[in-house]
């Protein structure tokens, strides 16, 4: 028992207290010390048997590796194999002689050459150089493979495919004796790596079996160790407790001492924020007033000065007696209307509003201007006791700002002229005048013809200074209260109002416009021409908006357009129902594709020299569910005008194909292509794929394109024209002599055929002018090494006439007119068609 009357400490406790006079401890020492040294046996066994390990899984490994000669055989008998797949290829190269069965030659010939690469490299290289018999055949594969690589371009002689097949049948015997002896080789390498693998596996189970000894030993070990361990933390732990028992009596007296420093700490950081926060508040006010954009300034309610900030003093130029507190807000503001820059009365205008607001404890903002345009804002808030807080900004520069952005928001930045939302809102104005009685109102809408040609050859750089100087032209003919505006592109808008608003006015306005615009226009080294064509619209009765008279405006110019151009049209309700005709035709022709209304027609080319059905020209057709068949002029212009002509452009060139596969191999098919489908710059692959799905040969499909392609002249389209001969697809020009015809496009573009337009070929009976064009176009073509075809030829004469002028080929209602290929059989008759081709293509398709 101890003194407290409680029991002693564990026996174990004391005696590790005892110190070194104890003996537990020493016998601790001596076993952990004894087990160290077998923990270090154990370790180095495992160390030693897993090396060994690791050279018995090398060797293992080695042993693996040398399974793969077992591939000889294999390899060999490959080798026999291409040799008799290649024979099999020339045989069937000598009965369809086909792309195909070309293509496979060549490669059972390429793999025969890789074969003997195989044959001489690595396990197997070793194998052959082994045995003179295997390297002689060896040698014999390659000195054929070598021998027929140069014989490939003359597989068209059949001698050279007789002599291909000569040189190879020899190596059969060889193949099957060089396989016969690498299964031998084979077959010895194996027996050989299985007898190592068994003394291997032997090895390797009889090392596992001692690593599971010297695991369950080291397990043994772990177990009595961690004995050990448990008997000396059980030691430790009491003397932790009777040690911790004497911290608990420290730490309550050292916790008493700390919670009172903590209370003064307390005490002396509240005193310390309580001082910082004063100064920071200090401080903030100070810089927020230092660092206001605006002038600032506080009074009280006699007028005088309280505080104000640096910002007031640098505005208003205030010295520092003046900018004092106690100052009167008279004095300061006086003195500011003097050297402060604004102008007296504007300061005085200021003054006179803060006495008028303070006597009226009222808050407002407001802004007085001076004799020389500058502006200062003016903020005015009152306080309880009847002072105020002044806020003062020099607003000049801003008020400019927004004066000038509302100006560019409402006007054309390249002509000055109002933009399309502000001339819509003076359009209003007017109108309403008008629904007064006040005033009569016209609107011209104008567009410039021809205007897209400017851009394309001379630049944007011409074309904008071709836009400042029509405009300029315009506002030259109109009065002080019309209005022009440009709305867009190269459409402008003028609003006539008065005298000049009625009928022979407006009219009278428009002439004067059209031949304004009609002089040629100076633009640098170069002068251009454009036409103008004007829509009118007037205002015939109350309730019209400036929407509603720009839509009447824009159905009258279409009908300008219509009407040949450089001219104008005023705006009847039967022009209303005509654009509604129009708009119901265009949404038909959105659907006319999917709905399988379209379909295709050929018109015969014939060879003249001849007399002999050469190719067809496909046309499109539209068969309308009410309207019946549609005239090409009433609906292709329309397919340009809303980019559907890319859509159907892609349909008729893989209908055409499709269509031309079955028609005899010597007939070829032109297909119209339209500018629209060279700028989407697909127009390539398009064709190709059109190609493949039907099976068709290049050189069968004719492109005729029109002057508008040519007229872009890019490096682009350049680049499709050359790529498309390169696939072998022939070029044509269509109506050339017509238009913008020019003699370079012969020079830079890649054509094939020149077609004349058949307006010469109808009027060479009659006029010797249309004759000589012909008689020329055609020499020109064929100097150039292209075809002359003419288009229109409707009788024997003209017939003649296009053959003394030595055009090629001819074309027109003398041969028949456009129908269906199903209907064309008649014209085959006696001529071998490409239906097995096509069928096979299908196959291949499918």
């Amino acid at each position: 028992m101890n003194e407290a009357g409680g029991p002693m400490p564990d026996a174990p406790a004391s005696a590790m207290a005892a110190g070194p006079g104890g003996t537990r401890p020493r016998a601790s020492r001596f076993s952990r010390s004894r087990f160290q040294w077998v923990l270090i046996g154990a370790t180095a066994l495992l160390a030693i048997s897993a090396t060994h390990v690791s050279s018995l899984v090398h060797e293992r490994q080695e042993a693996l590796r040398k399974t793969s000669r077992y591939n000889l055989g294999w390899t060999a008998a490959q080798a026999g194999h291409e040799v008799s797949r290649l024979q099999a290829a020339l045989g069937a190269f000598v009965l369809r002689r086909g792309d195909a069965e070309r293509e496979d030659i060549e490669m059972w010939l390429d793999l025969i050459a890789n074969r003997v690469a195989v044959l001489r490299a690595g396990e197997v290289g070793a194998f052959v150089r082994s045995d003179p018999e295997v390297s002689e055949i060896v040698a014999s594969l390659a000195r054929a493979a070598e021998a027929a690589r140069p014989l490939l371009d003359q597989l068209d002689q059949p001698d050279v495919v007789l002599q291909l097949m000569r040189s190879f049948e020899p190596l059969n015997p060889s193949m099957a004796r060089l396989a016969s002896l690498a299964h031998g080789r084979g077959a010895d390498l194996a027996r050989e790596d299985s007898e190592e693998l068994a003394e291997l596996h032997w090895q390797f189970s009889r090392l596992l079996m001692g690593l599971i000894a010297t695991s369950l030993l080291l397990a043994g070990l772990a177990a009595w160790r961690n004995r050990l361990l448990a008997r000396a933390n059980a030691e430790v732990g009491s003397l932790v407790e009777s040690l911790s028992r004497t911290g608990e009596s420290l730490a309550h007296a050292n916790l008493q001492v700390q919670e009172a420093m903590l209370a003064l700490r307390q005490q002396n950081t509240k005193l310390r924020a309580r001082d910082a926060e004063l100064r920071r508040q200090n401080q903030l006010f100070h810089a927020a007033l230092s660092n206001m954009p605006q002038g600032l300034a506080m009074f009280d309610a006699a007028h005088r000065l309280i505080v104000c900030n640096s910002r007031l003093e640098e505005m208003f130029r205030l010295p520092h007696d003046i900018a004092a507190p106690g100052v009167l807000a008279a004095d300061i503001l006086r003195h500011a209307g003097v050297a402060g820059g604004f102008g007296a009365r504007a300061i005085e205008a200021v003054w006179t509003e803060h006495r008028m607001l303070a006597a009226e404890a009222k808050a407002a903002t407001f802004v007085r201007e001076d004799d020389q345009g500058r502006s200062l804002w003016v903020s005015h808030r009152p306080l309880a006791d009847g002072g105020w807080v002044a806020t003062y900004e020099d607003v000049t520069e801003s008020r400019r700002a927004e004066a000038r952005i509302r100006y560019l928001a409402n006007h054309d930045a390249l002509t000055d002229l109002p933009n399309r939302r502000h001339f819509g809102e003076q359009l209003q104005e007017a109108l309403l005048a008008h629904d007064d009685g006040r005033q009569d109102v016209a609107l011209l809408l104008i567009d410039l013809d021809n205007f897209k040609n400017v851009n394309d050859t001379l630049g944007h750089q011409a074309g904008d200074q071709l836009l400042r100087s029509a405009a300029t032209r315009i506002k030259a003919h109109l009065r002080e209260e019309e209005v022009v505006a440009r709305l867009g592109g190269d459409e402008f808008a003028v609003l006539a109002v008065g005298e000049v608003a009625r009928a022979n006015g407006v009219e009278a306005l428009a002439r004067r416009i059209t031949e304004a615009l009609a002089t040629p226009f100076s633009l640098g080294r170069y002068q251009a021409s454009v036409a103008a064509s004007i829509g009118i619209a007037m205002a015939t009765g109350p309730g019209l908006n400036a929407d509603v008279m720009m839509k009447h405006a824009d159905v009258a110019l279409y009908r300008a357009k219509a009407a040949g151009r450089g001219t104008h049209r005023i705006f009847e309700h039967s022009m209303a129902a005509e654009l509604q005709s129009k708009m119901e035709l265009e949404a038909d022709l959105r659907h006319a594709l999917e709905r399988r209304e379209l379909e295709l027609h050929y018109q015969p080319v014939y060879n003249i020299a001849r007399g002999k059905l050469c190719g067809f020209e496909a046309l499109l057709r539209w068969q309308h569910p009410v309207r019946g068949l549609v005239h090409p002029s009433e609906f292709i212009p329309l397919a340009e005008e809303t980019g559907l002509i890319v859509q159907f452009g892609e349909w008729v060139l893989r209908q055409a194909c499709l269509d031309a596969a079955n028609i005899p191999a010597d007939i070829k098919i032109a297909v119209n292509v339209s500018a629209a489908q060279f700028a989407g710059g697909d127009l390539l692959q398009v064709t190709g794929r059109a190609l493949t799905e039907a099976g068709l040969a290049p050189h069968r499909l004719e492109l005729e394109v029109t002057e508008s392609v040519l007229l872009q002249d890019s490096d682009a389209v350049v680049a499709t024209f050359h790529r498309l001969r390169t696939l072998g697809v022939g070029i044509s020009l269509d109506d050339f002599g017509t238009k913008y015809s020019s003699l370079s496009y012969l020079r830079n573009f890649p054509l094939d055929k020149i077609k004349i337009d058949q307006s010469f070929v109808r009027d060479m009976a009659i006029r010797e002018d249309c004759r000589a064009i012909v008689r020329s176009i055609a020499r020109l073509a064929t100097s150039l090494g292209m075809v002359a075809t003419a288009e229109g030829v409707e009788s024997a004469a003209q017939l003649e006439q296009v053959r003394e002028a030595g055009c090629a080929e001819a074309q027109g209602y003398f041969y028949g007119r456009a129908a269906p290929i199903a209907t064309l059989g008649h014209l085959f008759a006696g001529r071998p068609s490409l239906v097995l081709v096509d069928q096979t293509a299908a196959g291949r398709r499918a």
